[in-house]
């Protein structure tokens, strides 16, 4: 995924890609190097169980496996990113 770097934008394509990605897929991002986009990925690290992917070459891009089952944290185990 390539799109806006505004903090907002980039976590509700993050959220939208959690659902429309399978259990266990794979997204890639470009620009997490940015403040506003590495903040966003961090929270579905933290919170949500996306795990980076090593990449095979030296690259701007990350990837991060999505968890199997899905997973859907609750208000009560929040950690802050």
């Amino acid at each position: 995924m390539d799109g806006s770097h505004i903090f907002h934008n980039v976590f509700v394509d993050l959220f939208y890609l959690g659902e429309l990605v399978r259990p266990g897929g794979l997204v890639i991002l470009d620009d997490c190097s940015y403040p506003s986009v590495a903040t966003a990925v961090r929270y579905f690290q933290v919170n949500v169980g996306w795990e980076p992917e090593p990449m095979p070459a030296p690259t701007r891009l990350r990837a991060f496996r999505l968890p199997n089952p899905r997973t859907e944290p609750n208000f009560e185990s929040f950690k802050p990113f």
